[in-house]
């Protein structure tokens, strides 16, 4: 096993993963501008890009995950160990640039997490934007949801409904 070739093969890895991040933060954007901007259809449309994109990085991540443990059995060392403590192995001058990528991966995971939540919390005002307006045009029309002991509510306040849309 060349080494060298191995390390070639970690850093296109990489490489591919962080690209598929940033297509996923950038489908994030754009599902959250859909949201911003009430487009029911696109957020749909996109929302079946985001599913393809998560499994396609999901595929592309497996895969570097494999070549690692490939890698460490190859030159000696458990199959479980991490490619940041495996990075120790490479020739010095080649530490930096899986150090460099393995934190930008990082990065980009904790912002496509920190989107997805902002994300939900955007739909969920929404939601409950559209049912507060729906309330407040038509009351007896709203269905009834579950009170904070379990029980179906059918009554709602009036005021709180004009006070949230005024």
């Amino acid at each position: 096993m060349n080494i060298q070739e191995k390390f070639k093969e970690i850093v296109s890895a990489l490489q591919n993963e962080l690209q598929e991040y940033g297509g996923l933060l950038h489908l994030f954007d754009r599902q959250q501008n859909c949201i911003i901007h009430q487009d029911p259809t696109g957020f749909l449309d996109i929302n079946i890009d985001v599913d393809e994109q998560i499994a396609k990085l999901t595929h592309i991540r497996e895969q570097r995950e494999e070549l690692v443990r490939q890698t460490a059995v190859a030159i000696g060392k458990p199959s479980d160990i991490t490619l940041s403590s495996l990075t120790h192995t490479f020739q010095p001058e080649h530490q930096p640039l899986l150090r460099a990528l393995i934190d930008e991966i990082n990065d980009l995971i904790t912002r496509t997490q920190r989107r997805t939540r902002q994300n939900r919390m955007l739909l969920a005002q929404c939601v409950e934007s559209a049912r507060q307006l729906l309330g407040v045009r038509n009351p007896g029309a709203m269905p009834g949801t579950y009170g904070a002991h379990g029980q179906i509510r059918t009554s709602y306040i009036q005021e709180k409904f004009t006070a949230a849309v005024a």
